[in-house]
This record gives structure tokens, C-alpha cells and sequence, in this order.
């Protein structure tokens, strides 16, 4: 592996660059972020935009070359970029409040000679009050998620230019968003110290025109910290240990993700493995013997109220992105990070540094740091997804990591039908089986879904948007 930081002047002198984005099949990058007229070098003046084309430069130290700047459309910085997954459009979302698509369309401007192929605005979508901070595009590219500072997370259909459904809940910015795979899950990180699970509603999946999402659960802290604070409650004898206990609770009661006066950040970008099978939230921590460790919670899909591995770092970490590839795994590995039939490669980007996990093992392949002068932003893999790395930074600049081909492995193509984890299969199970594994334990969501059977003997699926314990002698 090797670190390359390319010294270009990428959105002009001390501006900030907030979200990357690359093009599924060809060799075009996009930056997003504040920009500024640059001083003139060479008698070469460099287009003003907030989002700037780069072609990716192959066997080349100097990584990328400038392209062209769009300097209309949005007003003020760009916070976040992402193509679609076919390539015809990509969305911005930006502080004027705006998520513009853009399609590539032939046109000639004025001073140029002849027509060519451009981007152009083909959807203005607002909805937002305030700030955007984060998007995400489904997998079939006809729906689009965003989050900002205006505490909602709203869905939308692209297509239709149509508002679907504001997702309410969270209590401050929404800084993360991400979307299933499989459509039927979306997942929100905020600064109020929680992540939100939406579900969708079963009765809308065919149709794209109506999605409705419920919300399915609220991580806020581990479900054991109750009962480690009424073991610790037990064992304080005098006056030390005591307020030794007040300060745990008070720790534990904050939750499990990092707050405003811990990290200030402007971004908290969690990511779905590309089969679905589980996610990953940054911005979180873990405590021990009453020191926070920082790091990132990984969760299956099927216990999004159980974090099922916790991966430290050194400082807090921002932004989690996949590799959309699928490799061989390890035959000698005994205890994976995640029991899956193949490997999966992620990044955890943090405040200064850059680590590369795989699904094979709980440390990491490779830790790069002080990569930047300020935290990252964003973090893409270029190259059909393993060859390179890219990694932008509010400091202005972007970093590479560039990979040796077969590092991670034998790539290994997996259609959705040899899946693992087969969320149709889940959702298929016995709804009888379900009730009774229900009333067998405690409700910790905020939210929760019964069956009660009709007098024509069929299943009714009721949301009962409350935290409660079901008594099974009380239920008969």
C-alpha cells in the first residue's frame, strides 16, 4: 500500500472539501465543498464552483487532473455527493437548504464553439429547512434519503420529483444517513447521541410511489447498562465508590455515541454492507473501567438493538465506507469479525487517520495517520472498488491510497439470492413464532409491532408506538 497526497489546490486557498464522489464507470471524481477564486498561476485561471470534475489520471503520480467546475445551481457549500448507482445522475445537497439531480445533457453555452456533454440540473428537491448534511441513493437508484440540520430525515422519489414521507424523531442535527440495500431499512445518525432504524411498512414495498417507514428502534446505550449499574450500585461501600458510580451512570445515561462538547463535527456518515447483511455507525464509544474507548458499533440486521462488535480508535470516528466488492476468505481464519461465506473489506475514516478492515478479523489490515491537518469528510473507492482509495478532509485537500491488485483477496461474484443473511427470509418466518419470542422478553424499543389474529382468522399487523413489558400471564 502506499499514501499519496497530490499538492493541487483543490477548491481554492484554505476552502474546504466535504463530500467525494465517483463516477460507476467512468474515470470522473467529484468534489464538493466552499469555494474561492484562486490566484492566477501560469496565466491559467481555475474555474469557480462548489462542485468540482476531475479525471483519474492511471499510472500517474499526479492522480487526477482538472476537468471543469459547475458554478451554477447551488448558492453556497456543497456538505454532500452521490452518484447514482447506474451513473446517469448524481445528487448534491448543499447550505442553501437545496438537493439539485443532475442528469448529463448535450448543450452549448455561450463562448463555446460547439455543443457538448455536460451536467445539468434535472430536479430541484426541497423539503429541508435548513442545512443538508448527508444523502444516500437506494440501490435501484429510484429513491433518495437525506438528513440536515433541520432534525428530519426525509425520502424521496426521484423519479416522481416527489417528497415520499419526513422521517421525525431525532432531537438535533441529522449528520448520517444510510439506506438497505434491500430498500427496507434506513438508518440515521445524529448529534443528539442516537441512531434511529426505520422499517418499512410490508403492505408498501411494490410500491415506490408510497414508501412509509415506521420507526423501528432507538440505540441510545447498551441494553447491559442497566444491569452493570445495579451491579456497581451493589458493590459501592463507601464514599469513593460512590461517586465513582455517580459519574459511570452519568456516562452511561449520555449514551453510547459521542455528544457535541466530545466531538464537533460537521459529519457522522454510517454505511450498510453491500449484501445487507449488517451496518456500521461511527461516532461511538465504549466504556472501561470508566475511560471512554472511541470507535465504531457494528449491527446485524435482524438485532438492531445489539451491537454485535465494537471496533476502537484512536480518536473519534466520522465516516464508514464499503468496498462494493466481494472476496475469498481467509481458510485459516477461525474467528471472524462477522461469519459470512465470503470477505468484505471496509474504512473507518477518523479526526486524522485512515483503517482498513475486513470482515476476517476484528484488527485492522492497515492504519494510516495524520493523514490530514483537519477530520475527514468523506471516504470512496475508485477503480470498480479495491485498486484505490480516496479521502477527503476539511483541510482543502484529498489523500489516495493506492492498493496492489489481489491485496484483499480473489474477488468472488455474489448475487443476491446466495446472500447469507436473507432478509426475505427473516420477514417470512412463522408470524406465531414471532409472538411468542415476544412475549418471552422485554420491549426495549420505542416502538413495537404485534399480530393480533381478526374474526377472519387472518394475521393484523398493529405499531404500538410505546416502550412497554409484556406480561404473558396478563396477555391470557
Amino acid at each position: 500500500m502506499k499514501l499519496v497526497i497530490p499538492n493541487i489546490i483543490w477548491h481554492g486557498e484554505k476552502e474546504r472539501i466535504m463530500a467525494i464522489a465517483i463516477h460507476p464507470t467512468q474515470n470522473l471524481l467529484l468534489t464538493g465543498g466552499s469555494d474561492s477564486k484562486i490566484v492566477e498561476k501560469d496565466n491559467v485561471s481555475e474555474d469557480v464552483g462548489v462542485i468540482k470534475m476531475w479525471t483519474i489520471l492511471e499510472n500517474s503520480t499526479k492522480m487526477v487532473e482538472f476537468a471543469g467546475a459547475i458554478n451554477s445551481g447551488h448558492e453556497q457549500t456543497v456538505n454532500c455527493l452521490k452518484f447514482s448507482p447506474s451513473g446517469k445522475n448524481f445528487a448534491s445537497g448543499s447550505d442553501d437548504y437545496k438537493i439539485i439531480i443532475w442528469s448529463q445533457q448535450v448543450r452549448q453555452t455561450f463562448g463555446q464553439s460547439e455543443p457538448r456533454l455536460q451536467w445539468w440540473p434535472f430536479a430541484v428537491l426541497t423539503g429541508h429547512c435548513k442545512e443538508i448534511y448527508d444523502l444516500q441513493w437506494s440501490k435501484n437508484g429510484e429513491i433518495l434519503v437525506s438528513g440536515g440540520l433541520d432534525k428530519y430525515v426525509i425520502v424521496w422519489n426521484v423519479k416522481k420529483q416527489k417528497q415520499l414521507q419526513t422521517l421525525d424523531g431525532h432531537t438535533s442535527y441529522v449528520q448520517g444517513v444510510t439506506i438497505d440495500p434491500r430498500l427496507k431499512t434506513i438508518v440515521s445518525l445524529s448529534q443528539d447521541r442516537t441512531a434511529r432504524v426505520w422499517k418499512l411498512l410490508k403492505a408498501q414495498r411494490k410500491n415506490l410511489n408510497n414508501l412509509q417507514f415506521y420507526p423501528q428502534h432507538v440505540v441510545r446505550k447498551l441494553e447491559n447498562a442497566q444491569k452493570a449499574d445495579s451491579q456497581l450500585q451493589s458493590n459501592s461501600q463507601d464514599q469513593q465508590q460512590q461517586s465513582q458510580q455517580q459519574q459511570i451512570e452519568e456516562k452511561k445515561q449520555n449514551g453510547i455515541f459521542l455528544g457535541e462538547t466530545s466531538l464537533f463535527t460537521f459529519v457522522r456518515r454510517p454505511d450498510w454492507s453491500p449484501d445487507g447483511s449488517f451496518y456500521i455507525l461511527p461516532a461511538a464509544e465504549f466504556w472501561v473501567d470508566n475511560k471512554p474507548i472511541m470507535g465504531a458499533y457494528g449491527f446485524l440486521r435482524q438485532s438492531p438493538q445489539v451491537p454485535c462488535f465494537f471496533l476502537p480508535t484512536n480518536t473519534p470516528a466520522l465516516v464508514i465506507r464499503f468496498c462494493p466488492k466481494y472476496f475469498t476468505r481467509n481458510p485459516d481464519i477461525q474467528q471472524p469479525l462477522i461469519d459470512l461465506p465470503y470477505k468484505m473489506i471496509f474504512a473507518i475514516g477518523t479526526v486524522d487517520s485512515l483503517l482498513l478492515y475486513s470482515t476476517d478479523s476484528p484488527t485492522p489490515l492497515a492504519i494510516f495517520g495524520n493523514l490530514h491537518y483537519a477530520s475527514i469528510t468523506d471516504i470512496l473507492y475508485i477503480n470498480q472498488g479495491s485498486n484505490l482509495i480516496a479521502i477527503s478532509s476539511c483541510d482543502g485537500f484529498c489523500s489516495f491510497v493506492q492498493i496492489e491488485e489481489g491485496y484483499f483477496g480473489q474477488e468472488v461474484p455474489i448475487e443476491c439470492k446466495n446472500m447469507l443473511y436473507n432478509n426475505d427470509k427473516i420477514e417470512e418466518e412463522d408470524v406465531s413464532k414471532k409472538n411468542e419470542e415476544s412475549k418471552k422478553q422485554e420491549i426495549i424499543t420505542e416502538q413495537r409491532v404485534e399480530y393480533k389474529e381478526t374474526l377472519d382468522g387472518k394475521k393484523k399487523k398493529m405499531i404500538i408506538p410505546k416502550t412497554l413489558s409484556i406480561d404473558q400471564q396478563c396477555q391470557k
